[in-house]
């Protein structure tokens, strides 16, 4: 196999290549008659995946309020960066009258039109994206208890709740938010509050906390979570609080790329198994919660880059003929099995050259290193 200067180019021009992307959709809303507005957050790989990468969605409500939505959204880039947090569609709620849309009368109050434009309209705007079904609703103060409200009333379209300083009929909700965790054993809520002195989080502290007490210690291991933040006023509880849960929720996803571990030296601590055990033994990993998670972009790479330091080239072969089917349009792929088949196959390893060089022209127009690359790419080809 040709050792070119690939995974150092890509580890440059991966920072340069790919940029956050989002939708504003505006429509008429049946459950609240009138038009409304959702943003559409996507994140850097999804415009190079196949429909079969259904990605997770997390819907943020209180979306009109910039201070508490900025901070959240780069919080997920960053924890997705990390690898602490998945790739994922992010849709932002804007609110035009906030108490009125997510405070219910009482618990028992059937339906509210936010529930039911979160439940039935937007998975139908959302189709487009190809989304997964695994989603997490996430609110603040009132969008908070709203979040735990809706919960309740429609858990099958909600797998997770971060509910961040909530207030609003806690003392009804939160024991049968307890119950329907028992009852639904792939589901998560995770909730926080602020500290207990007046100009922290106290007037929710005070009436809250002893509703949590109340549960007993751990009610539901590991799927009630609840969290206190001393330092944190009621405003700052979102920016300190959000990415240690998300974190916490999705600890099983960060911790899943353990396939073909290396020692200190970079070398695999034992041989993988055969290329057809290999992708199975991945698609074992994708599991999250009762839903998948897909295979990212940095986890493929990750993978083959542990295998190709070990020389295993067959089972780096098998990786990126895959990583090409969920992610055809990603040049990096088809540069990286090109450069894996010249030395078996070089018709088809020039067919993914080629390729490379078409979506580079195509799909990277305006990358600053899009000649610098293609010409890495020729070199392999002469």
């Amino acid at each position: 196999m040709h050792r070119s200067c690939l995974f150092f180019i890509l580890s440059i021009s991966g920072c340069l290549l790919h940029a956050q992307h989002s939708d504003t959709l505006r429509f008429r809303s049946a459950a609240f008659g009138e038009e409304r507005e959702l943003v559409v957050h996507l994140p850097e790989f999804h415009r190079y995946a196949a429909p079969e990468v259904r990605m997770p969605v997390i819907i943020v409500l209180d979306g009109q309020h910039e201070w508490f939505i900025d901070p959240v959204l780069n919080d997920i880039r960053s924890l997705q960066y990390t690898h602490a947090v998945p790739q994922a569609i992010v849709v932002t709620v804007p609110h035009t009258d906030r108490v009125a849309e997510c405070a219910p009368d009482s618990i028992g109050q059937v339906d509210m039109p936010l529930l039911r434009m979160l439940a039935e309209e937007l998975p139908v705007l959302l189709q487009p994206y190809h989304p997964g079904d695994y989603r997490v609703l996430v609110g603040h103060s009132f969008s908070a208890s709203f979040a735990l409200y809706a919960y309740l009333k429609q858990p099958e379209a909600f797998d997770a709740v971060i509910a961040l300083s909530p207030l609003h009929l806690m003392n009804e909700a939160l024991p049968q938010v307890v119950g329907s965790l028992k009852d639904r054993s792939n589901d998560h809520v995770l909730l926080a509050l602020g500290g207990a002195e007046r100009l922290k989080d106290g007037g929710h502290y005070a009436r809250v906390e002893p509703t949590i007490r109340a549960l007993g210690p751990d009610p539901v291991p590991g799927r009630f979570i609840y969290q206190e933040y001393p330092s944190a006023g009621h405003t700052s509880l979102p920016i300190i609080a959000f990415p240690e849960l998300t974190s916490t929720l999705f600890s099983p996803y960060a911790l899943r790329d353990s396939l073909a571990p290396v020692d200190d030296n970079y070398e695999l601590r034992e041989p993988p198994p055969p290329p057809e055990v290999l992708l199975q033994q991945v698609v074992h990993t994708l599991g999250f919660s009762g839903s998948v998670i897909p295979w990212d972009v940095a986890e493929i790479n990750g993978l083959a880059s542990r295998l190709w330091s070990s020389g295993h080239e067959e089972q780096v072969r098998a990786v990126y003929e895959r990583a090409v089917e969920l992610y055809p349009v990603l040049y990096e792929f088809h540069w990286s099995l090109g450069e894996s088949l010249l030395e078996v196959d070089r018709h088809a390893a020039m067919r993914s050259l080629n390729k490379a060089l078409e979506l580079l022209d195509t799909e990277e127009a305006d990358l600053p290193q899009r000649m610098e690359l293609r010409a890495a790419i020729e070199a392999l080809m002469r």
